[in-house]
């Protein structure tokens, strides 16, 4: 008995059929492989002109800006530990220190071993003046990975509130040489020289901060106190006017009574008529 084969295979129109179906299908295929990596390549290199701006709104006191950027990155990204840890220090710097202690659970939920969620933990106790406790959960977040530079800037600043200058400078400088364009870190570096009478140094900490952002009230208010040192009245009482028409606008009550008592203490030492 003979074979018979199928009768399409002797048909020219059937097989050029066939042909464009099975490349119809290939391509179908590569398409959806196509998609799918282009997926996976949008999650593993989230768009972070948000976080930038957050940042930059977070170095100019702006924390109502930094707030709604950050959040903005999260409702897309959500366990992005960068940005859960960035929120946390924006709800610390606001005092929401129970929002902030989410954040770390948070982190938590992703990886009980993050050293962020320590990092966090020790702001808040820093926030909450409980200092002996910021720096153990602080050291802590160091020994797994010393490269985090916040906690090195919360033992900076407990020193520093201690009176010990010359213990919180050499944290701030680690601080410093790990985010070297940190506008935060050479505000509280300007402010440890300024208590040692160190008046250069804090001016080449404070300068160069002003080179990355204009509009920080907090440097142009260590600016004036130390050009008021300088006995340079006119720098002094320029950098005062412009610390308190930034702090103006962020409505940080606090720091516009700071700025106008410190004006008005310029205005009597350099007798500067109004």
């Amino acid at each position: 008995m003979s074979l018979k084969l199928h009768p399409f295979t002797h048909n020219p129109a059937t097989r050029l059929q066939v042909f464009k179906f099975c490349s119809l299908i290939l391509l179908s295929i590569f398409f959806l492989v196509s998609c799918g990596n282009e997926g996976a390549e949008k999650d593993e290199e989230p768009d972070r002109a948000k976080m930038v701006d957050a940042k930059k709104a977070f170095d100019e006191e702006n924390y109502d800006k930094a707030k709604s950027s950050v959040e903005y990155f999260l409702a897309q990204y959500p366990k992005d530990v960068e940005a859960l840890y960035f929120y946390a220090q924006v709800l610390i710097a606001t005092d929401q220190l129970l929002k902030a202690r989410e954040k770390a659970n948070e982190i938590l939920a992703i990886d009980p071993t993050l050293p962020e969620a320590n990092a966090i933990l020790g702001e808040i106790h820093f926030g909450r003046k409980e200092f002996p406790e910021a720096i153990k959960l602080s050291r802590e977040a160091l020994k797994k990975n010393p490269k985090l530079q916040v906690p090195y800037r919360v033992i900076g600043e407990i020193y520093l509130r201690q009176g010990k200058v010359k213990e919180s400078l050499k944290v701030l400088l680690e601080a410093h040489r790990l985010a070297p364009d940190d506008v935060e870190t050479m505000k509280k570096l300007s402010a440890a020289y300024i208590k040692e009478k160190s008046y250069g140094e804090a001016k080449k900490y404070l300068d160069r901060a002003l080179e990355l952002d204009d509009k920080v009230p907090g440097v142009h208010y260590n600016l004036a106190v130390v050009y008021a040192n300088q006995d340079n009245g006119p720098k002094a009482m320029e950098h005062i006017d412009l610390a308190l028409k930034y702090y103006m606008k962020l409505d940080t009550f606090f720091w516009v009574g700071k700025a106008r008592d410190t004006r008005r203490l310029i205005t009597r030492k350099f007798k500067i008529e109004e």
